[in-house]
């Protein structure tokens, strides 16, 4: 699994590695009930205090994009199939407002923000193969 660190953007470290995660398990690069570093694993490979990524996967464990199993390693969540659409769209309302909240601070056109979010959803279909290849290589 590669994670990239920029320590110099502004972002704090577990979130960038939250997001990364995240980002590799819905554009399918790492797929439900497949084997992920170990927090000590993770931590050496990024050269970070495991307390960070400890933090991380707790915090992705809430959220049931991994889980673990003691003895066996820690997991990409299979994807939720079972909530409703209404369980799907409460879900993410939130981020959505804050997303249009602050496009709109920034003066940034609603159709310009709409043309963003289809830019980013092509970004990440063709993302899904090319990360999915480079995972594989990486692990020969």
């Amino acid at each position: 699994m590669y994670i990239n660190i920029n320590h110099n953007s502004g972002i704090p470290i577990s979130e960038q590695i939250a997001d990364q995660i995240k980002y590799l398990a819905v554009s399918g690069a790492l797929v439900g009930n497949e084997k992920i570093p170990s927090v000590r694993g993770l931590a050496s490979q990024l050269k970070l205090n495991p307390t960070t990524v400890a933090r991380v996967y707790r915090q992705l464990e809430a959220e049931e994009i991994i889980f673990t199993q003691r003895g066996k390693g820690t997991f990409i969540a299979p994807r939720r199939s079972g909530l409703t659409d209404e369980e799907k769209e409460r879900r993410i309302e939130g981020d959505i407002r804050k997303l249009v909240v602050e496009a709109g601070r920034l003066d940034l056109d609603f159709d310009d923000l709409l043309a963003l979010i289809a830019r980013e959803i092509e970004r990440l279909h063709e993302a899904s193969g090319s990360m999915r290849e480079e995972i594989v290589q990486e692990g020969e």
